[in-house]
């Protein structure tokens, strides 16, 4: 991943309280009418949980603080926060032992005791193997490292930029190791494409079914806008992506006359997707996540699909950038999460089914050691910032850990990953779509 996230900040007061409902395409198995009270959940008791996710759409009238949601059944206790405007929200409930039993109380603002309860039914994602596509090393293991891990013998995890983008010297890893830029980049490239290939194994996704593809940063749209033309690296002509490709387990077709071209690209999907054999493909959201990078993967998965002769059953949509990041605080660590800030119920994909991943904290701890592997996610925080979380964490005991310097350490170590999903057809159905749109 390149960018950058907002801060995750413990507490944010706006100079304006407004309305803003959050709205999605969903289309849940069954909605049920419910009542929070005091002791439960009322209007659902006998619904089974297992092997669902659940969503509590529910009004919210905030305070200017963020909001604070705990939600307990009796054996285990979750938090979910809120950024301090009123609205309709969607509360995190999959998992819970019994609805019946479940109490949600809420600081710093009232939720509605009126509420609906939006039942998904989960993907079958035993019934085959997935493929995970990271648009730059670090992009899976924020998403879906918890996803991962626990199907890591049927997980194939393919890298489509080695995320070689170097601004300034100021920035190498190892300070005045180099002292050109073209160098620098290069070898940042060379350390994040081997970071993509070797962290998936700290979960046990075998080495066989590891693939770094090494285009190059910030050029995956340009090169499906023109997938003919070989385009040159902006600060190495001459390089290609042949050196961010070392450590691939087999051979690709890009791999016997290298170009840098949004056709070889999607030539190397194509392998990669009837080599696989999916039946679960796991790619970013073309309309949740603004990054151009991002959404040109999901485009290069859909222009693959239309040439694969394997096809799998559904794809699964993740987001790590954000349109509306200032609207989803994340709160403390090993809170829950939920859909990211939407406001429309239209989608060029059609309607969305949800699905929550549940982490254990033994898994979140083990996805901080992920994260902690990536190069990128390091660096040498500003004395301000240090002295920021100092205060936040030790005078205001706002519960942050601060597991690393970066904000995804904080933001992205949460008790649930959250996809939305689609079946195949609906997917290349609706990135025609939005390819059509763009032109």
């Amino acid at each position: 991943m390149t960018g950058s996230w907002p801060s995750a900040i413990s507490n944010w007061t706006p100079r304006v309280m407004t309305d803003t409902d959050h709205r999605y395409p969903l289309h849940p198995r069954a909605r049920h009418c419910v009542t929070l009270t005091q002791t439960g959940i009322t209007g659902a008791e006998h619904l089974s949980t297992a092997g669902k996710t659940l969503l509590l759409q529910v009004g919210y009238r905030a305070s200017r603080r963020l909001g604070e949601v705990t939600i307990e059944d009796g054996q285990r206790q979750w938090r979910q926060y809120l950024a301090p405007e009123h609205g309709t929200r969607f509360i995190n409930l999959s998992g819970v032992g019994s609805l019946a039993t479940c109490r949600i109380t809420c600081r710093h603002g009232t939720l509605d005791t009126a509420a609906e309860l939006l039942e998904f039914a989960n993907p079958a994602l035993d019934d085959g193997p997935l493929l995970l596509l990271s648009p730059h090393p670090d992009d899976a293991e924020l998403a879906a490292f918890g996803l991962y891990s626990d199907h890591a013998a049927q997980s194939w995890i393919a890298t489509l930029s080695a995320g070689e983008k170097l601004d300034t010297l100021r920035k190498q890893y190892i300070p005045g190791l180099d002292d050109d830029l073209a160098n620098a980049q290069l070898r940042k490239g060379m350390i994040r494409a081997w970071n993509s290939v070797t962290t998936p194994q700290l979960a046990g996704v075998p080495a066989s079914q590891l693939y770094c593809l090494g285009y190059f940063n910030d050029t995956l749209s340009a090169l499906l806008d023109e997938p003919q033309r070989p385009q040159p690296h902006a600060r190495l002509p001459a390089l290609l992506p042949t050196p961010f490709r070392r450590w691939n387990p087999t051979p690709l077709p890009n791999d016997a006359a290298p170009q840098h071209s949004g056709e070889r690209l999607i030539a190397d999907l194509v392998a990669l997707i009837e080599h696989s054999r999916p039946t679960t493909v796991v790619v970013t959201h073309p309309e949740l996540d603004p990054h151009r990078d991002h959404q040109a993967s999901a485009r290069a998965l859909a222009l693959a699909l239309t040439l694969s002769r394997h096809q799998p059953t559904r794809v699964l949509l993740y987001a790590n950038h954000l349109h509306h990041g200032k609207h989803f605080p994340y709160g403390p660590e090993h809170g829950r999460t939920t859909l990211p800030p939407w406001f429309s119920t239209t989608s060029a994909l059609g309607p969305w089914q949800c699905y929550s991943h549940p982490l254990s904290l033994e898994r979140q701890r083990q996805k901080v050691v992920a994260l902690d592997s990536m190069h990128d996610l390091r660096a040498t925080l500003r004395l301000e910032k240090r002295l920021k979380r100092w205060w936040n964490q030790k005078v205001r005991k706002n519960g942050y850990h601060y597991y690393g310097p970066h904000d995804y350490l904080q933001t992205h170590i949460r008790a649930d990953e959250l996809f939305c999903w689609v079946e195949r057809d609906a997917f290349v159905r609706g990135m025609n779509q939005l390819a059509h749109k763009g032109n």
